[in-house]
């Protein structure tokens, strides 16, 4: 039999099925196969777009080979459901002789172990834990879950509330769950398990242009600097971002001459501190924290375990810390064990995820088998990097690049806004990546609104999973959620009166509220069904 693709590449050519639908990144439509009746929904005029299949020993599925079955998965990416420990090893050598690179696998909360086994012969695939029929402690499930490489988890419609999924997507974590589509949806799910599939494409279809049912995750590039209030890279830029209700705080890490790892970005002091241009990592951490920060003299350079002790009473509030020594001084070994051992002292800020660019080495793969329970992201931007896909060609070749990349990993993509756009996320979020921007504004620090401002709206509505800018305080004062009474939610919890637009979609009623940007676009956001109709 020849093999079923003719390279790992070509695993990544499907031409899921996208029907025209108005929702920014709207959740993608799954079928959980439970008999072989389910096949003929693969080869449907509206297919699953992705496909839970129970794999048994013998590589069947439903009583049909996993072979025919991939066959008809051309326009759907398949989850490769493995429930018995003797499943790994023929599978294993099946996908490598066919060439199956392009799937994720997935087991049981009860059967973890088996995931990670997994995980370790394939690792390419991504990973998935079914948590149903569990009454799980969702702050404790993110490090598990990457521990076991998986980056997704299948959860009970009644445990998937709104306020849990943006947890856990806070964290680097997707979730799919069933039950009706309207709270599915709009709790913000990134996938909704049915056999109803032309229902569901239907519905999602149905909403008003520039729906989102996800809140936008934003994170304070550097810490919040509120236009120039705070310094980057600091206690104090990284408290403010928690104290105003960021999503999550970015930071740089790297170390001294003496080798304290300290909160810095730039290579050298220039333009920061009032001193001579000195290089930071070959100058001592007494040197450094005798400077004062040119525009905020209180400021000096802050140690990271400072920082993350500090940060100990902000658990909502995720630290993303890029690992960044440079490849000069070859510390990557060392910060790394900084930095795992700061995470376990038992007073440090606990909700992190990590970041690396991808110069550095050793490089990620590196990080995460020493780190194993940190999200972690793949960094990269520049003129090296390929623009953003025009077609599903380039969409599929950015896939296949980034799974190389991220082998061995259970890791998102962090590259600058101008090398992606709205179609490599949609082909993205089938493959359960985790997608979070960094916006162009990154070259200032802080940036030039009347520049920037344009594409930092434009990244606002790309519908990727999170997004890291200088100008949060821009963002900061949009609701972020309409209650079923038509009620608006802020990020501080106060909420406000608001006259909303009902729509009715299908059986089922909901509360829109259009939110007006700056340079002319708007969105809308969408409420639970309203009660009692």
């Amino acid at each position: 039999m020849k093999p079923l693709y003719q390279s790992i590449r070509a695993s990544f050519s499907k031409d899921i099925y996208m029907p025209v639908c108005p929702i920014i990144a709207a959740p993608t439509v799954v079928l959980e196969v439970k008999n072989a009746s389910d096949f003929a929904l693969l080869t449907s005029e509206q297919p699953p777009q992705n496909v839970i299949l129970p794999i048994s020993p013998d590589l069947t599925v439903a009583g049909e080979s996993l072979y025919e079955v991939l066959a008809l998965c051309s326009r759907s990416v398949p989850i490769l459901y493995i429930s018995d420990e003797a499943t790994v090893a023929p599978l294993a050598k099946f996908c490598d002789f066919n060439h199956v690179g392009d799937a994720m696998i997935c087991a049981s909360y009860e059967n973890r172990a088996i995931l990670a086994k997994a995980y370790s012969a394939m690792p390419m695939l991504r990973g998935m834990l079914d948590c149903r029929g569990l009454v799980p402690e969702i702050e404790k499930l993110p490090a598990l879950a990457v521990s076991h490489g998986a980056t997704t988890l299948i959860l009970d419609p009644e445990i998937a509330t709104a306020d849990a999924t943006h947890s856990l997507q806070q964290r680097f974590i997707h979730v799919l769950a069933s039950g009706s589509f309207g709270k599915a949806a709009t709790r913000g799910v990134n996938g909704i398990i049915t056999s109803d599939l032309a229902s569901a494409y239907s519905f999602l279809s149905s909403f008003p242009e520039g729906t989102v049912m996800r809140r936008r995750n934003l994170l304070a590039h550097k810490g919040f600097q509120n236009n120039g209030m705070y310094s980057e890279n600091t206690i104090t830029s990284v408290v403010a971002a928690a104290k105003n209700y960021f999503d999550g705080a970015e930071i740089d890490v790297k170390l001294t001459s003496d080798n304290v790892p300290v909160v810095m970005h730039n290579t050298n002091t220039k333009g920061l501190f009032d001193c001579e241009v000195a290089v930071t990592e070959e100058s001592s951490y007494e040197f450094l924290s005798s400077l004062r920060r040119i525009e905020h003299p209180a400021e000096t350079i802050d140690k990271f375990s400072d920082l993350m002790h500090e940060m100990k009473q902000y658990p909502d509030t995720p630290v993303l810390i890029e690992i960044k020594p440079s490849a000069k001084y070859h510390k990557v070994e060392m910060l790394t064990a900084m930095t795992d051992e700061l995470l376990r002292d038992g007073l440090s800020q606990e909700n992190c995820i990590g970041i690396m660019g991808g110069s550095l080495e050793p490089g990620l793969r590196y990080v995460h088998k020493r780190i194993p329970y940190l999200p972690i992201g793949w960094c990269e931007g520049g003129k090296s990097i390929p623009p953003a896909p025009e077609n599903r060609e380039e969409a599929e070749d950015r896939l296949y690049r980034i799974a190389q990349l991220t082998e061995g990993c259970a890791a998102g993509y962090n590259p600058e806004d101008v090398n992606l756009n709205r179609l490599f996320n949609e082909y993205a979020k089938f493959r359960m990546l985790h997608v979070f921007v960094w916006s162009r504004s990154w070259t200032l620090s802080p940036s030039k609104w009347e520049e920037n401002g344009p594409s930092n709206d434009n990244t606002y509505l790309s519908g990727y999973d999170a997004w890291t800018t200088d100008h949060g305080e821009k963002f900061l004062g949009y609701p972020i959620a309409v209650e079923a009474d038509g009620i608006l939610r802020f990020r501080d919890g106060h909420k406000e009166t608001a006259v909303c637009e009902k729509v009715q979609i299908g059986d089922e009623v909901f509360f829109l509220y259009n939110i007006e940007l700056h340079f002319g676009d708007s969105y809308k956001i969408c409420s639970e069904p309203i009660k009692n109709q």
